[in-house]
């Protein structure tokens, strides 16, 4: 009789047993569904949510050129979902400002885009006609036009002025004609070694040649001559320029022509001599 008492409570207790087996699962059960839940709630809130929204964007290399412009030249491309933007479109229309040399946008996941601009830097000043006016425009090192804010051109005279170029009807983001990229790159080179060369001239002026060939006249600071020279322009030019100044004015007040050209050295006075 005992034993059958003793099978019944054992058997009595494995089925309590399992009951709490049965519930400690389902209550596992029911736990991992809720943090499946939390997780995924938190997943559409982290990135579902802010891919369906605006996208966020983030400029860098930024200097003259100002994020408005930037936002003004895309229109509405930064109005859309971070799957609706288009960088590409983007980027050609970014590159399209003049003062931009290069630009990188790229996507972050799921609502971050970075623009990283490079800004062109000016080697040289030169004018055009604009709505009856006359406004300087500046030059970088690949010939191509962008426009001068009053804050851009620097007071030390490190950034040459260039006249005689026809330059009237190429808009602002062209390039010069391919004869004066020589120039150009010849000016930028000198801007390398030593910026300082070009605070001694006030104006280079290029005067055109038959056979599409052209000369400078080199406008020295402060003075009231005229430097004739080859359309090589490098660092020996200019201190052959300066050192010529000081030797020919210091013997004659009345020089207004130094020329430089077919590499000898000559000069012109009003005295007549």
């Amino acid at each position: 009789m005992s034993g059958m008492v003793f099978t019944s409570f054992e058997d009595f207790k494995a089925k309590e047993q399992k009951k709490q087996d049965a519930k400690g699962k389902a209550l596992k059960i029911l736990f991992a569904v809720l943090i499946c839940l939390l997780f995924l709630e938190a997943m559409i809130y982290l990135f579902v949510f802010p891919c369906m929204n605006n996208v966020k964007v983030k400029f860098y290399g930024l200097g003259n050129c100002t994020r408005q412009e930037i936002v003004s030249a895309c229109g509405d491309s930064f109005e859309k979902s971070f799957f609706k933007f288009n960088c590409s479109q983007v980027r050609s229309m970014i590159a399209s400002i003049p003062e931009i040399e290069d630009v990188e946008v790229s996507r972050c996941f799921p609502d971050k885009i970075f623009v990283r601009v490079t800004e062109r830097q000016p080697v040289a000043i030169t004018f055009v006609n604009k709505n009856d006016r006359t406004v300087p425009v500046q030059i970088d090192k690949n010939g191509v036009l962008f426009p001068v804010k009053s804050s851009e051109i620097p007071a030390d005279g490190s950034i040459p002025i260039i006249s005689g170029v026809p330059v009237e009807n190429i808009p602002e983001g062209m390039r010069l004609p391919s004869k004066y990229h020589l120039l150009i790159d010849q000016i930028a080179k000198i801007q390398s070694v030593n910026k300082k060369y070009f605070a001694a001239v006030s104006e280079i002026h290029v005067v055109p040649r038959e056979y599409g060939n052209f000369e400078l006249v080199l406008i020295p600071l402060k003075t009231h001559l005229k430097v004739l020279a080859d359309r090589i322009l490098d660092e020996d030019t200019l201190q052959k320029m300066m050192v010529t100044l000081d030797v020919v004015t210091g013997l004659d007040k009345d020089v207004d022509v130094i020329d430089l050209r077919y590499g000898s050295i000559s000069y012109h006075s009003r005295s007549g001599n």
